[in-house]
């Protein structure tokens, strides 16, 4: 079997997880790039196989994420698209990954669109992916092994508009409590947008943030989250309005 290369962006490590269970089906003996610490630019082989998770922003891809995954090159190289969210809305995010990736020259076999625990409002999606999620993902890597042996490109039509629908910057303020903060700088490290000062780690420069959630999802003393009137008011109905459940989507 070729070398599997996870590719992934995923700040509160749901995306990396439904990547890791595509990738070790096919391989287990893979290499991972992960774009919330790499921006620079990448080259793959023909020979490689690339598995490739993003979060879905309010029907889109994070902003930086698009970027840095617009550096990552192929070589007709045989590519796994997959759009993780928290059961809210698709919109434009998988199609926008899939043109992404061909236009930078990977040859897409195969696309999903997975669900996963929703990272900012937390009693939408919990426990997911579940034991039926994984099962169903199992059995799309399955059928995507079939199609790296036997050949073949995608032909399913993505869902999704052109133009893709506006990028969405949500109103919510990320905080941290200062009387937890250790002074780790972990935070500091891996947000992607530099928005956290070392010299404060306390702080947040909330036009830079882009609500990403990885300083929360990494802060070992749990000291940071969201806050604010905008956010109270939004979780209740935003969690009655999908609390309905959605399942994985797949395309070949």
């Amino acid at each position: 079997m070729n070398k599997v290369v996870k590719v992934y962006f995923s700040p509160s490590e749901t995306t990396k997880k439904v990547v890791g269970l595509i990738a070790d089906n096919i391989n287990e003996e893979n290499e991972i790039c992960d774009l919330l610490y790499f921006d620079g630019e990448k080259e793959f082989s023909s020979d490689d196989i690339v598995v490739v998770g993003m979060p879905i922003f309010a029907g889109r891809l994070p902003e930086t994420a698009a970027k840095r995954l617009s550096k990552l090159h192929g070589n007709n190289t045989k590519a796994i698209a997959v759009a993780n969210y928290g059961n809210a809305q698709i919109k434009d995010a998988l199609l926008e990954l899939v043109d992404i990736l061909k236009e930078n020259s990977f040859d897409v076999i195969a696309a999903a669109t997975t669900i996963s625990h929703h990272s900012i409002f937390d009693g939408v999606a919990v426990g997911r992916p579940d034991e039926s999620d994984i099962e169903k993902i199992n059995e799309f890597s399955q059928k995507v092994i079939e199609r790296i042996e036997n050949g073949g490109s995608l032909e399913s039509e993505i869902p999704g508009n052109k133009p893709y629908v506006d990028l969405k910057q949500l109103p919510f303020i990320v905080s941290c409590d200062e009387s937890k903060c250790v002074f780790c700088l972990e935070c500091v490290s891996v947000c992607p947008e530099g928005a956290i000062p070392d010299d404060d780690p306390a702080d947040v420069d909330i036009d830079l943030c882009s609500r990403c959630t990885s300083c929360i999802n990494i802060c070992p003393e749990d000291a940071r989250g969201f806050t604010g009137d905008a956010f109270e008011a939004t979780k209740p109905k935003f969690e009655s309005a999908n609390a309905e459940r959605k399942e994985p989507e797949f395309y070949f």
